[in-house]
């Protein structure tokens, strides 16, 4: 039988944890400096700042660390770690670098858009503009939350922090412009009218915005809307004269648009609006280059902007956010023009026989808006006549039938006085001060050759014979009836084009 030894004592068993203890500690304190030393050799850019904030602290053992850099006059720096008795040097060799070159400066493209959220999920709100609309008041144009609208109560305050180191607060009035349109986003045009001029001294200074997620005054948002320059306020810019007689403002563009109705479009209004007026475009992913290249001689001229909206497809809103665009457009440029106009592009605005564009204008100038009733055309009905080149022909040239049911409601679309507009729609505005005029088809309509602006091929795919120039044709159940007004005009606005920005070539893609 094997025998045990017999169990050491408590004094024998102490002492040899005190021999371990003693035995080990010296070789933990060697490993944890030879770590340090490692870790300050492969990490130079920092070394510096980890020793400078360090702090000695006392020990009970007598077991120190040591670490000392001495930096000599050959740019090398030594580092020396001492562990009990035993040191340990390093030296690291600095290598000069050559200075880096500046990045070159950041061109910024005016016309590009930036939309800034703020908050979390479906944002609280997104900003797209803010603009001064006269002395006292600013117009903050974004999207929200469809959901915090629908079932909350989000509300805002406005404040101007001047540079003088003032401050001014105004009560904010919410404007929901798309009318329950919105998707996951609405449209929200929050006004801000203060009591007097909160720049008046022309120091310069910010407007703030809270934002509010519901009626707790704690929870919301904070965000600067709009800087002013010290100078930059000119109480001119908000009176008339204004620059321009008639501003066109457009919806978002997006899709396959076709070129050569784009050329068609813009050479028509820029001859119909004559020469003091100006055309916005929103592109939405729809200008190709194509489209680009037919456009850039009419923005070269100053006839016309393109702006690059196409980051709004992060935010789910209505149509390619139109009502976002609208509204933008409406005070982005609210003291450019007498009249600011809103339509799309396969719409054409005419003017019946004895009427003039100033004429009109002048007539409804005691109203703040207007709408105007369509013809509806066909896009692709064409008369058969062998006479006729299609191909070469423009498409208000040749689509010549007008859908004639009467007594039905069909779309407007509308002008506006925008500095007598808060917020505005698609088709007309409900937030403006004055009166509205609706009946207006004996001075002004709008040919629609709806669908039209995507098709690349040949339009004419249908033909009537001829007799359907005296007669009602019916087409897939709809009456049409012959109207060639649209190609009376066409002679004239080619040679205006050519005059005005000399002759174009259009290349299509499909």
């Amino acid at each position: 039988m094997r025998k045990e030894a017999p169990p050491p004592s408590a004094s024998t068993a102490t002492a040899n944890k005190l021999y371990i203890f003693f035995e080990t500690k010296p070789l933990v304190a060697t490993l944890l400096a030879l770590t340090l030393v490692f870790l300050i050799w492969n990490l130079p850019p920092y070394y510096q700042n980890l020793l400078s904030t360090t702090r000695p602290c006392s020990a009970p053992t007598t077991t120190t660390t040591t670490i000392t850099t001495v930096t000599s006059l050959n740019n090398s720096t030594v580092i020396t770690a001492s562990v009990g008795n035993v040191s340990y040097s390093v030296a690291e060799q600095k290598l000069s670098k050559p200075p880096e070159p500046k990045p070159p400066a950041v061109v910024v493209d005016p016309n590009k858009r930036v939309f800034r959220s703020y908050g979390n999920v479906a944002a609280l709100f997104v900003q797209m503009g803010a603009y001064r609309g006269g002395p006292r008041t600013f117009a903050v144009v974004g999207l929200a939350s469809k959901p915090i609208h629908v079932f909350g109560r989000p509300w805002y305050k406005c404040e101007w922090i001047s540079n003088n180191g003032s401050s001014t607060r105004a009560k904010a009035y919410k404007m929901l412009p798309d009318w329950g349109y919105g998707r996951v986003y609405t449209v929200v045009v929050v006004n801000c009218t203060f009591a007097e001029n909160p720049n008046s001294d022309n120091t310069g200074g910010k407007l703030m915005i809270n934002a509010y997620y519901g009626e707790n005054p704690r929870k919301f948002e904070k965000f600067t809307a709009l800087e002013e320059a010290p100078g930059v306020y000119n109480e001119s810019k908000y009176q008339p004269p204004y620059q321009y007689e008639c501003l066109y403002c457009g919806s978002s563009l997006y899709g396959n648009l076709s070129a050569s109705r784009m050329r068609e479009w813009m050479a028509y209004h820029a001859w119909f609006f004559g020469p003091s007026s100006h055309f916005v475009f929103h592109d939405a992913g729809g200008v190709s280059p194509e489209v680009r290249a037919v456009l850039e001689p009419w923005i070269r001229a100053g006839r016309a902007t393109l702006q690059d909206i196409r980051a709004q497809a992060e935010f789910d809103g209505y149509y390619y956010n139109q009502f976002l665009v609208v509204n933008d457009c409406l005070h982005r440029y609210r003291h450019a023009a007498n009249w600011t106009f809103f339509f799309d592009v396969d719409e054409y605005i005419y003017l019946p026989p004895g009427n003039t564009l100033e004429s009109v204008l002048h007539e409804f100038s005691d109203y703040t808006q207007f709408t105007i009733e369509q013809n509806p055309m066909s896009s692709m009905l064409c008369l058969n006549d062998s006479t006729q080149n299609y191909p070469r022909q423009w498409g208000f040239e040749k689509l010549l039938f007008k859908e004639s049911r009467k007594g039905i409601r069909r779309d407007r679309k509308y002008a506006i006085q925008a500095s007598k507009a808060y917020a505005t729609g698609v088709h007309m505005s409900e937030n403006v001060i004055g009166k509205t005029l609706h009946k207006t088809e004996t001075k002004i309509r709008y040919y629609h050759y709806h669908s039209s602006i995507t098709v690349h091929e040949e339009l004419c795919r249908e033909f009537l014979p001829e007799s359907a120039k005296n007669n009602v044709t019916w087409y897939k159940k709809l009456p049409y009836v012959y109207d060639d007004n649209m190609k009376k005009l066409v002679n004239t606005i080619k040679e205006f084009e050519r005059q005005t920005i000399g002759d174009v070539h259009v290349y299509e893609h499909s």
